[in-house]
């Protein structure tokens, strides 16, 4: 099967009638219609035919891309190595920036079965980044049987290592081969509170032993940061083995990958496939196409080759990896029109509706102080006080334009002079220029004026007149 394409395969299928085989890229014979000619049966070997064609399409694309990366000069790869160096978080997204929840660091967490190379992908992404093939070994790598050994920590790598890093590559414990129920809580997990360097990962086919251990040697000194993006890691080896014969390795795969909190909004993770230089690159190519139609991803764009080579093309791919996964993360920022906060939002609502609740009892207690405050103004016997004087300021200083005048003919100028009446209050009236004393006749107010000195009945009434304070209101109110 190793170098065979799709079109001798069909060529073999119908001249041999062979047994169908599991592979999905394989063609099987088993269309229905050996005895019975219908139209269902003709509509299922239409649809067929169709995925054949779109299976070898597929097909001739990714062997096409092989040749391209082939073919790739050292200054592609510089020259995409220098925009992975000057990538800030937010500088690949046309957004405007100030309206969305922009991390200090970028971070990616490798998912993936255990023995699939996440440990071996963080190191080879370094010595990329780093331009030194020869860079020491970061992560621990497993060697020999998968039950042995593995990673059991999250670990945090930034990239690039000493300065200050634009993003962080999380190494995560393998999947589990028993419970998918473990994949889908810790992936929920993750996604939703977020990840921290040295945080154990434990499963509860563990033993007790060593549950008891990785609670023990677990750190959580470390920050704590939302996942920008995922990359789900892939032994192409052991999808080879589920295309020929159908195991749980291709099921435990899917269901993992298709969690639906593994993607943001629509965007399903890169997915890289490891181990290829085990494989003829026909091979490789249809594991490709294989594994676009198990997880609904187009294979030649979303899925990357990346083999344990250390060529320029291998090296490309990488860069081609980031460049795909930092622009995933930088198009999926969390929409915040007001930032009055500063710490990272991870998953859930709590923290908008605690939010919204505050400011609806500030706003309640604006609200309140103004009342409280117009109500000391209008019932202060003080303010009150104040406010008749400022009237009686006003009326003696600035006298009003408009005296009381039935007949409307040219009066001439009066000044207000305060008086007495027998021990009350001092009241205003206005006085004849030519003569001290003024008729009772000729006294006249301004209506608003004398209104506003006897509004309130308490204040006057205070004071104790010798007579009933309506009398004097109506000796100098003139009409």
């Amino acid at each position: 099967m190793g170098g065979d394409t799709f079109k001798d395969d069909f060529v073999d299928e119908e001249s041999s009638r062979s047994s169908s085989s599991p592979c999905s890229c394989c063609f099987s014979d088993d269309l229905g219609f050996k005895d019975d000619v219908s139209e269902d049966n003709f509509a299922n070997f239409s649809n067929h035919v169709t995925d054949l064609r779109r299976r070898e399409k597929s097909y001739q694309e990714i062997l096409q891309s092989y040749d391209v990366l082939l073919r790739s000069s050292k200054r592609k790869l510089r020259q995409a190595r220098n925009e992975i160096l000057r990538y800030t978080p937010g500088s690949w997204s046309d957004v405007k920036l100030s309206d969305y929840d922009v991390p200090k660091t970028t971070s990616i967490m490798l998912v993936g079965p255990k023995g699939a190379g996440k440990s071996s992908l963080v190191n080879k992404i370094s010595r990329v980044i780093e331009d030194d093939e020869f860079f020491p070994a970061r992560a621990q790598e497993s060697f020999g049987t998968q039950s042995k050994g593995g990673t059991f920590f999250v670990q945090e790598y930034m990239i690039p290592r000493g300065g200050s890093a634009s993003f962080c590559l999380y190494d995560t414990r393998g999947l589990s081969h028993i419970s998918s129920s473990d994949n889908t809580r810790m992936i929920e997990q993750w996604m939703t509170k977020g990840v921290h360097h040295g945080e154990p990962v434990i499963w509860t086919s563990d033993s007790s032993d060593l549950k008891d251990r990785l609670i023990r040697d677990g750190g959580t000194g470390y920050e704590r940061r939302k996942v920008n993006s995922v990359i789900f890691v892939i032994n192409a080896v052991e999808i080879l083995k589920s295309m020929e014969c159908e195991t749980s390795y291709a099921h435990m795969i899917s269901t993992a990958f298709n969690c639906p909190l593994l993607s943001f909004k629509d965007d399903k993770p890169a997915v890289v496939m490891t181990h290829g230089d085990m494989l003829s690159l026909e091979d490789r190519a249809r594991v490709r196409v294989f594994l676009g139609e198990l997880l609904g991803i187009p294979p030649a764009k979303q899925i990357f080759d990346i083999p344990e080579s250390r060529d320029i093309a291998t090296a490309l791919t990488i860069c081609n990896l980031l460049c795909y996964s930092l622009d995933h993360a930088d198009k999926n920022f969390v929409f915040l029109p007001k930032r009055n906060f500063t710490i990272s939002k991870v998953g859930g609502g709590g923290l908008t509706k605690w939010i919204i609740l505050l400011d609806i009892i500030s706003i309640a207690l604006i609200l309140f102080m103004a009342l409280a405050s117009i109500w000391v103004v209008t019932h202060n016997p003080v303010s009150g006080q104040k406010l008749a004087h400022e009237a009686e300021y006003k009326l003696l200083t600035f006298p009003s334009p408009r005296l009381n005048n039935l007949t409307h003919e040219a009066q001439p100028i009066r000044r207000i002079v305060p008086q007495q009446v027998m021990g009350g209050p001092i009241l205003a009236c206005v006085q004849h220029p030519k003569s001290e004393s003024v008729p009772e006749s000729d006294h006249s107010i301004d209506l608003q004026i004398a209104q506003r000195l006897w509004f309130d009945e308490g204040k006057v009434t205070e004071v104790e007149p010798s007579f009933d304070w309506r009398t004097t209101r109506r000796l100098w109110y003139v009409e």
